[in-house]
């Protein structure tokens, strides 16, 4: 077997400085900018209610929780906590970290693509991933998807740098750095190591410094990560729920991922269209496409991981991909013009040993590095390849524009109000403010949408502004118990002593309001309360329930 050459992942020519710095800045701008854009329009959904309520708790409270429910989140719950102390908790507060590690990781996906392959396809990848519609919809979700998927792309930018001097331990320094950092985003990111692993063993073989180093650097990154890891496996079962609902079929899976199933199929036929298993590139991108997946996917019998959303971080990997087809396309295009045609001719010309390029005469391992990438002319003339290959770009750009048009569907669908099969409790709480009075009462009910659980932490958030009103029917709070569940009142008699207006927010039935309800409570409902107003909006319904006063007779 021969042993890989050490230049397997030699960074490729890059130009001028402007060169440098476009497959970085402009995909972060526009990924940024298509992540605002309506970010506002989509009310926070279940989890990120959860994000909140964690963010809002004291420090005691927070400890608590984090000892019995969601301790794999504590560092991005800690993280939102500072964030919430500095700049509030409105919803462009609390989504404006994942739209920057959004706009950041297009960034470093533009990097990581131009150090591979050239500065275009680093460009185009950037752009590719800018107008997935599942980039929109994590990127304006206060969860930690978005930081998952940023980190494993530095992390890979980072092994690559590592690689270029394995045996200089400050090299590995900052990749083991990251490593945790992906570790405390998602634990399920960590499968991206396998990837790194293989990328590794392509570049310096299976006994060779390098791979030792990355070791031992992956296993120091690993262990602050190690906490998270045995708390995670005393909470398994806060994730029951995944199993519960059936697994994802292949469709639903790739419309998750991309956010929109044609944009998907594209992106992953322009991506296989690419595959070269081998060369070390792009055998180290279908390895971080897809033994995540595969790692999640075996594990299954043991505890079920398999959504999509917490694979999101292998996206990078098929965009890189499909950006080498999109370019390798857009060359062959730009080659069938007159002008293409005039400089191959001249190009066919001899030429000698003066006239040649340096790369390829002061390092021939480092020239068939470089050659081996879908783009070898344009990284060896990188000026060339963003500023004068005009009939290239204009193939690349219209195939962006197309691929954006496709997932026109999806942006709007990422900025639906409410985000998927979640009730809207935003407009239940603009349908309940301009009528509530001092001294009004809430209850929920419901099973539904989350039910009791869900409304009462998303009805808390949306109302957050207002002094009340008083949650009639809980006797202890979820915060006072270290749990995202209250406990109700046993005698909601006693509970709703003195109450003469209740709100109502169920998912029940407008048939019957009170279904869904513990028997003693619905009772004191309906017996003690005339329901005067009801609106219902998606997943759930608002009603106004005013207890009847007894008249001078009855008293």
């Amino acid at each position: 077997m021969t042993r890989p050459q050490p230049h397997a992942f030699e960074p490729a020519p890059l130009g001028s400085r402007l060169t440098r710095s476009l497959p970085i800045t402009i995909p972060a701008l526009v990924t940024l900018l298509v992540v605002l854009v309506g970010h506002d329009r989509r009310a926070l959904w279940r989890d990120e209610y959860a994000t909140w309520w964690a963010a809002s708790l004291s420090t005691d409270q927070l400890q608590l929780l984090l000892s019995k429910v969601d301790a794999v989140f504590a560092p991005f719950y800690l993280f939102t906590r500072a964030w919430v102390a500095l700049f509030g908790d409105s919803l462009t507060s609390l989504r404006l970290p994942s739209a920057l590690a959004m706009a950041a990781a297009a960034g470093l996906i533009g990097a990581l693509g131009r150090r591979l392959f050239s500065p275009g396809a680093g460009l185009v990848a950037g752009l590719l991933f800018a107008l997935l519609p599942a980039v929109s919809r994590y990127g304006e979700e206060a969860r930690p998807y978005a930081f998952a998927l940023a980190f494993s792309v530095a992390g890979a930018l980072l092994l690559l740098r590592a690689l270029e001097q394995p045996d200089r331990w400050r090299r590995w320094v900052p990749y083991a750095l990251v490593v945790a950092a992906i570790g405390w985003s998602h634990l399920v990111a960590l499968t991206v190591l396998a990837a790194y692993a293989v990328a590794v063993v392509g570049a310096a073989g299976l006994r060779s410094t390098a791979l030792r180093n990355f070791v031992l650097a992956t296993a120091a990154g690993g262990l602050p990560v190690a906490p998270l890891l045995w708390l995670g496996k005393r909470q398994t079962g806060q994730i029951g729920w995944i199993g519960d609902r059936g697994e994802e079929s292949i469709r639903e899976f790739i419309t998750s991922t991309f956010g929109s199933l044609w944009i998907g199929l594209a992106v992953l036929a322009l991506a296989l269209l690419s595959v070269r298993l081998a060369e070390p590139r792009r055998r180290f991108l279908l390895a971080w496409a897809l033994l995540p997946p595969a790692a999640v996917l075996a594990l299954t019998p043991v505890i079920n991981m398999m959504l999509s959303r917490y694979l999101l971080f292998t996206v990078p990997a098929w965009v890189l991909l499909a950006a080498c087809t999109l370019r390798r396309l857009s060359a062959r295009v730009a080659a069938l013009t007159p002008a293409a045609r005039a400089a191959a001719v001249r190009a066919a010309s001899p030429v000698t040993p003066a006239t040649a390029p340096r790369s390829l005469t002061s390092d021939p391992r480092s020239a068939k590095s470089i050659l081996s990438g879908p783009e070898s002319a344009a990284a060896i003339r990188p000026r060339r390849a963003l500023a004068g290959d005009t009939p290239g770009w204009g193939v690349s750009l219209g195939a962006l524009a197309l691929l954006a048009l496709v997932g026109l569907p999806g942006q709007v669908e990422a900025r639906t109000l409410p985000a998927g099969n979640q009730a809207d409790l935003r407009t239940a709480a603009e349908i309940m403010r301009p009528r509530l009075l001092p001294g009004d009462a809430i209850a929920y009910g419901g099973e539904s949408y989350g039910g009791p659980r869900t409304f009462r932490r998303g009805m808390t958030f949306e109302l957050r502004d207002l002094d009340g009103p008083k949650d009639v029917f809980v006797s202890v709070r979820g915060q006072d118990r270290g749990s995202f569940e209250a406990v109700e009142c046993a005698d909601p008699a006693e509970c709703a002593k003195g109450v003469t207006r209740i709100w109502l927010v169920t998912s029940a039935p407008d048939r019957d309001l009170f279904a869904s309800m513990p028997v003693a409570r619905a009772e004191l409902l309906r017996d003690e309360f005339t329901t005067v107003f009801a609106q219902r909006t998606q997943g759930v319904a608002v009603a106004l329930l005013v207890r009847e006063q007894p008249s001078p007779a009855q008293q």
